[in-house]
Formats: C-alpha cells, structure tokens, sequence
C-alpha cells in the first residue's frame, strides 16, 4: 500500500531539487533531518518501511513532507524503488538519511551547483560523523558516497549493505560535508552494526546481485576504494587490529580524545563480528556442525551396547 501526504508548502524560491529520506523508527532523528531540508527543497519525500512502530509518519507530516509507505527489501532495492517510482518533479534528486542533517555550508555550494547548468551527473560527499556531541574530525571523516544526481543518471548497484550508485556520466565533488548525527543510543547502534555485519558476511560469501560497481586501481575514488576493500583489505589476516591501528593512529584518532578511543575500539570490533561471521558461513556451507554430543554418546555405546535403553530414541 502507498499512502501519499501532499505537501501544501509553496515552492517559491525553493531549489529545484528533490529530497529523499528512507526511515523505519526514525522518530528521534527525523525532526533535525527534516528542518534542515524542508525550508529550501521543493520537494521532500519520506518512503516509510510499513512496519515502522513509532511517530515517524506524524514527524514527517508536521513537517510538511510528503510520505510514503513501502516494504523495505533492501538497501539499494528501497532506494531504487523509489528514485523509480516516487513522482518527481525535479531533475536533481539528493538522498541523505534519517540521521544526516544538511549544514549552511553544504546548502550554499548546493545552491551554487543548481544554479548554473553543470557539466556532472553526479555529485559525491562526505560526511562529518559526530559521536556523543563531539565530531570524530580524525578518526572519521567517512568515505565519498555519491548521493546528488540527476534523474535518470544514477541507479543503486544491486548489493545488500554498502551500496553504490552507478553513474551515467561525470561526478564531481562537494567540498563541504553532510553532519551524521544519529541520536539513537548505543543498544541501536549495536543491534545495527550486527544487521550490517551479517549483510557483510553474505556479500562476502555469496557475491552481488547485478549492476556491480567494478573496482579498479586507478579508476575514480569509488571504483578506487572498491578495489583495496575487496582485493586488499578483505585479504589481511587480524583485520579489527589493524582497522584500529589505522583508524587509532595513522588517521589521528587519539587526538579526539576518549571518545575517539570508544569510537575506534567498537569499529574494531564491528569488523570482528564481520569476520566472524564471514567465517561461519564458511564452514556451514561444508556442511553441517557435528552434535560433539551425539558423537561421544554413540562412541559409548558401541563399546557399551546393553546401556542403549538408558537414551531416548
């Protein structure tokens, strides 16, 4: 079912540009994300998963947005849905978050991008990720992620986490940066760690769907990024050490402090759990865990056959 909530706020003045939001529970962070995109954008849609439980809807709707209902499948799946099917009438489409915000910097280069024909399809961005009130300015100034296009242009490659889109065409980059703000606390980021490091150990295990971004050595920053993760980085034994190592020390991240040293220490171990994890389907697609148990009780009772009774059958 899609239930459509106009949005009654005049476009006068407002960029041509459409905003995307997917949200499921984003009650808490919606309210941030909304005020700094609804005062400039001439359109905002929010897609909702269904099965969302608390006032993301009404959020949304007090601020004027126009939201829409849809079964989440998928990362890239929800936001390929939606570039697709939502009715746009922008050609730029900006996707952000839930838990991003767009800053005074970002909007002024925005402004000036849109309002000169421009010789891209695609516009890459980083983000300022803050943590606990504080921006992790070493440790985590993230990697570029495309994320404004022109309609028609761009579509998500076909992964389960980690998705990037596939331009048709040129990409240039924002100087400025979305802020990441999630103030959800730390029992959501856990139990959404865990969900991306399953992801993560699937894609690893069983390879993309279709549309792959293709990594190459001296291809653009993404295509550049994609070739050390997959084939460098997942290759190095004792991956949590030396993600620490390199986030702690070589990006500087003991100069943000004790917060900086929590922040590297649980991506550290978040690259634990996908290891683990990648392990595990490893050795499940050989087949089944032996029963230690059963094992140890046969073995008895082929030396012991007359105490057979003693078990169930």
């Amino acid at each position: 079912m899609v239930n459509v909530i106009t949005n009654n706020t005049p476009a006068t003045g407002r960029l041509p540009i459409g905003v995307l939001i997917l949200a499921r529970d984003e009650a808490v962070n919606l309210p941030d994300c909304l005020h700094s995109v609804c005062g400039w954008a001439r359109e905002v849609f929010v897609v909702l998963d269904p099965r969302t439980t608390d006032r993301s809807r009404e959020v949304a709707e007090a601020r004027g947005a126009k939201v829409m209902e849809h079964l989440f499948k998928g990362y890239a799946a929800q936001k390929n849905w939606a570039i697709e099917n939502l009715p746009w009438t922008t050609n730029w489409i900006l996707i952000i978050d839930a838990d991003e915000r767009v800053p005074p910097d970002f909007l002024c280069e925005l402004r000036a991008i849109v309002g000169q024909p421009s010789p891209f399809e695609g516009y890459c961005l980083r983000k300022k990720f803050i943590f606990y009130g504080r921006w992790m300015r070493h440790c985590w100034y993230s990697s570029w992620d495309l994320r404004l296009f022109q309609r028609g242009k761009a579509r998500y490659e076909e992964r389960k986490v980690h998705e990037h889109m596939v331009v048709d065409g040129r990409i240039g980059y924002f100087k400025a940066g979305l802020i990441h703000n999630d103030f959800k606390g730390l029992d959501d980021w856990i139990a959404k760690h865990n969900r991306y490091a399953t992801l993560e150990a699937e894609e690893a295990v069983m390879g993309s769907d279709g549309g792959h971004l293709e990594g190459r050595l001296f291809g653009t920053r993404l295509e550049r990024r994609r070739y050390l993760k997959e084939r460098v980085w997942k290759r190095l034994p004792f991956r949590p050490l030396w993600l620490f190592i390199y986030l702690y020390f070589f990006k500087l991240g003991f100069l943000d402090g004790r917060l900086g040293l929590r922040f590297c220490l649980w991506h550290a171990i978040f690259e634990a759990f996908v290891t683990g994890k990648v392990w595990e389907k490893k050795l499940l697609a050989k087949g089944p865990i032996p029963n230690y148990y059963m094992k140890e009780v046969e073995a008895y009772l082929a030396k012991h056959p007359e105490e057979r009774g003693s078990y169930c059958d």
